[in-house]
């Protein structure tokens, strides 16, 4: 539930929801009981020192994609590292080494090249089991001329003694049926080798917290599967996390009139929530609804000097003003850590909410924060 609250905050700000973060940990807790899951919280789709420290410790380890990130849940949360990346440069991998609990190899020939080095540590491989449903090619891991994991035949000419285990990612955003349907063919396919090892990494890419999403059905192809192999099984969990937990707040500072009315908000997107320009994908703004569902519509665009800084289209139930502040929903997980200073454009404060009333504002950004990173 919104707060009236919300509209009286300095925008542009980052708003969590501490409540409902607190919930989904809660569904995930219940989804670990009736499971032998093992759960890594992947730290690329949200870094925040602060936050993270509130429900690290009902997780088993850390998802890291990169050095510093397998320092962080290392030195400031103290949890177990597995660390995986599609190419590992000499210069960072006896500190990845030094970090990282677990080790996973994009190729067979980083592994090689590295093994030498990792001596006491948990070696794995990403493996690409061919089949994805993901339908927007640019986040799809497993398109056909992917660079992630190898595949079928050329783990065949791997020597088994070098892993302990198999690493895999092929899901986005989905529901339990995807999960069914894929670890039955990463099961099918990969049988010689998950029979032989010791834990498989199924990724992350499952909403296991939406209302709509059948945990019954997941937790039984969980039990399915790792019955089958009698092997660990690792999760990296992220978006689920931090579902509907964030909030992004904005206000109009212009409205310009060519052919449609346009709307500038003092917000971002290329900055602030670059997925909505990458991916792409529409965000659901609060009280609006798709262009003309509604009395009055308006494109929402950022402030910077990109033509494609736009949020999309929407309509509203009354006109938008100068002032105005909007809220955009479910924008926790991949805004804070993309975000950008193209144009210099100050990063959204954020803050931390607890309901009914209570709004922490943790960090501000200014100049030196700008300064810092050129």
């Amino acid at each position: 539930m919104i707060s009236k609250m919300f509209y009286d905050q300095k925008t542009p700000c980052h708003i969590i929801d501490i409540t409902r973060l607190r919930n989904n940990i809660e569904i995930l807790l219940e989804l670990k009981k009736r499971t032998s899951i093992k759960m890594l919280f992947a730290v690329k789709g949200f870094s925040n020192d602060r936050i993270i420290p509130l429900f690290i410790d009902n997780f088993d380890g850390i998802s890291a994609s990169g050095l510093w990130e397998a320092r962080l849940g290392k030195e400031l949360f103290k949890k177990t590292v597995h660390t995986f990346s599609s190419a590992y440069k000499h210069n960072d991998y006896s500190q990845i080494n030094k970090y990282s609990d677990f080790i996973i190899f994009n190729s067979i020939n980083q592994l090689n090249e590295f093994l030498s080095y990792s001596k006491n540590k948990n070696i794995g491989i990403r493996i690409n089991p061919g089949y994805s449903t993901v339908k927007k090619y640019k986040i799809d891991p497993c398109h056909q001329y992917s660079r992630f994991g190898v595949n079928e035949e050329s783990l065949s000419k791997l020597d088994l003694k070098k892993i302990n285990g198999i690493h895999f990612h092929s899901m986005c955003e989905q529901y339990s049926p995807i999960l069914s349907k894929t670890l039955d063919i990463v099961g099918d396919k990969f049988d010689y080798y998950l029979s032989q090892l010791h834990w498989i990494n199924i990724g992350g890419g499952q909403l296991y917290t939406d209302f709509r999403y059948n945990r019954n059905e997941a937790i039984d192809a969980l039990n399915q599967f790792q019955k089958r192999f009698d092997t660990d099984i690792y999760a990296e969990p992220c978006e689920t996390v931090l579902l509907n937990s964030g909030y992004t707040v904005a206000s109009v500072i212009d409205i310009v009139h060519n052919g449609i009315d346009t709307v500038i908000l003092d917000l971002s997107a290329i900055c602030n929530l670059p997925d909505i320009v990458n991916s792409p994908y529409r965000c659901k703004i609060y009280n609006a609804d798709f262009p003309n569902k509604k009395p009055y519509s308006y494109r929402i665009c950022g402030c910077t000097c990109y033509a494609g800084d736009i949020f999309g289209d929407y309509s509203f139930d009354q006109p938008l003003e100068i002032g105005t502040k909007l809220i955009f929903l479910d924008t926790a997980s991949y805004s804070m850590v993309k975000n950008n200073y193209f144009n210099g454009i100050n990063p959204p404060s954020y803050i931390l909410y607890e309901h009914p009333d209570r709004f922490e504002v943790v960090k501000e950004y200014g100049y030196n924060t700008f300064l810092s990173v050129l």
